[in-house]
């Protein structure tokens, strides 16, 4: 049995089929889940599984957002199944994702969307392995990476920002979770005693005037718009088995951001080993070092690509100046994940430490903001 076709043309998704099912995690056992994703898997593919009797599936360690699986058919191929976390429509714009997938799909870039039902999806599974915390820091994988990031950020060059139509995902989005925390702030206060002595301490209130200082801070730093992932942690680059080539996948963060915010995010998820005993840890000290970052930034700007335009995407800079763009779009790396960690908390069901990740990325934040207003 081969993948189910998935042919477009243009960025609509005309031959995506879809449903309203709904998968609930917390009511359904294993058995009955696999039983459930059958069944949505006939009916969704029909002509392609109607052989299918049974399946089995693996769940990925790692994902942050969502509940990630493998589909194991036996004696056919694979799928990837995608289950959508507990109010992500709060922090993702499913729209504009399926839009993003439309337009990587026809460039090429990313595993392939085969169909879509109530709070999930299912995608094409690229036989690989996922990367690995000490992965990126090699040498080597770590230029690979930055290969894969200029690809994706020169696709701007085929879809143009246009600023009377486009908004920048970093400031959309720190604008639109800031509210959200803001309106769960009461929720949050009595889900849990010990996060409400955090919160009565942080003063979540002061925060919006913080971020429209690092607005402006920012704003005076000349970073190019491209398309931006907005998500390199090491979960979401693979390398195939065949090739070695790396390919970066899971987009539901993704779209038009300085070059900067996208390199200066993938830095900060150095920090990070999501399969550890406290993955929710930020450790500062694995944050790359000046040279590990110099040698990533050349790298990328040394990286051939058939998506270069030098109108549109200025690369004449060295990777010393380059890191300094970088390093100042940090802190709005922190803040942004911060908000983030908050909605997860109060919604996810995800075993993750979203509070304690959100709070050291908040505080990390201000750190980051003192040192930039001086």
């Amino acid at each position: 049995m081969s993948t189910p076709p998935n042919e477009r043309e243009n960025d609509q998704l005309p031959s995506i089929p879809g449903c309203d099912t709904i998968i609930d995690l917390a009511t359904l056992s294993k058995e009955e889940l696999e039983k459930r994703v059958l069944k949505l898997i006939q009916v969704l593919f029909p002509e392609w599984a109607h052989d299918v009797k049974t399946l089995h599936l693996t769940r990925i360690s790692g994902a942050m957002t969502n509940a990630v699986f493998f589909v194991n058919i036996p004696n056919e191929d694979k799928l990837v199944l995608r289950v959508y976390g507990v109010g992500v429509e709060q922090i993702i714009d499913r729209e504009n994702e399926l839009a993003w997938l439309a337009r990587l799909s026809n460039v090429g870039i990313g595993a392939r969307l085969l169909g879509v039902f109530g709070n999930g999806r299912f995608e094409e599974y690229l036989p690989s392995r996922t990367l690995n915390h000490h992965d990126i820091r090699d040498p080597r994988t770590s230029e690979g990476i930055a290969a894969c990031l200029r690809e994706l950020h020169d696709i701007v060059t085929i879809y143009p920002f246009d600023s009377t139509k486009h908004h920048l995902e970093c400031w959309k989005n720190i604008d639109k979770w800031y509210g959200v925390v803001m309106s769960l702030f009461p929720a949050l206060m009595k889900k849990n005693a010990e996060w409400f002595k955090v919160l009565s301490v942080y003063n979540l209130e002061r925060l919006k005037l913080e971020i429209e200082e690092c607005k402006k801070i920012l704003s005076m730093t000349d970073s190019p718009i491209v398309f931006a992932h907005n998500d390199t942690q090491y979960g979401n680059v693979l390398k195939l088995e065949k090739t070695g080539e790396l390919v970066v996948v899971d987009f539901e963060y993704a779209g038009y951001n300085p070059r900067a915010h996208d390199l200066a995010n993938h830095f900060c998820e150095w920090t990070y080993d999501y399969h550890s005993e406290l993955p929710a840890v930020m450790n500062m000290s694995r944050f790359p070092t000046y040279e590990e970052q110099v040698h990533f930034l050349k790298a990328y700007l040394d990286a051939p690509s058939k998506h270069t335009n030098r109108d549109v995407v200025n690369y004449a800079i060295t990777p010393e100046d380059l890191q300094k763009e970088v390093a100042k779009w940090v802190m709005a790396i922190h803040v942004g994940w911060g908000l983030w960690g908050l909605i997860q908390a109060y919604n996810s069901e995800i075993d993750f430490d979203y509070f304690l990740f959100s709070m050291q990325r908040l505080n990390a934040f201000r750190e980051e903001l003192v040192k930039w207003k001086k």
